[in-house]
């Protein structure tokens, strides 16, 4: 009987599945089927995920649509450097610390995130 991988749980809470259960369920059905030891691949669910776009479409916790306003800027303009870190803040704790997780969901590889957590040493 297959096990789900831990970082599961994450990646899919963080996926807008905008094909609804069905897409949830084909995506499932397809990493049971290629199911090859005790652990599903997660490889298996980021592929079908990530197959569109690099990046996929991601939803916040608990909202159920996304507006073209995504970011509130206050009287306080950031700078890029603040901005940077918000996001990444923001990605990293949606994806619950998986740095592979966080990199798609901010559109660049997990080499770059962790170039830029080095940097701000991290």
């Amino acid at each position: 009987r297959p096990t789900p991988p831990k970082e599961l749980y994450t990646l899919l809470s963080n996926y807008s599945f905008p094909g609804n259960i069905r897409e949830m369920e084909g995506i499932i059905f397809d990493a049971v089927s290629m199911h090859k030891s005790g652990v599903l691949s997660l490889d298996s669910f980021k592929e079908k995920i990530f197959q569109e776009n690099e990046k996929p479409i991601m939803t916040s916790p608990g909202s159920e649509d996304f507006h073209d306003e995504r970011i509130i800027i206050s009287e306080d303009f950031p700078t890029l450097k603040e901005a940077e870190d918000i996001v990444i803040n923001e990605a990293l704790k949606r994806a619950k610390d998986n740095q592979t997780i966080a990199a798609r969901m901010l559109g660049m590889s997990r080499r770059a995130l962790n170039n830029r957590l080095q940097r701000r040493g991290e």
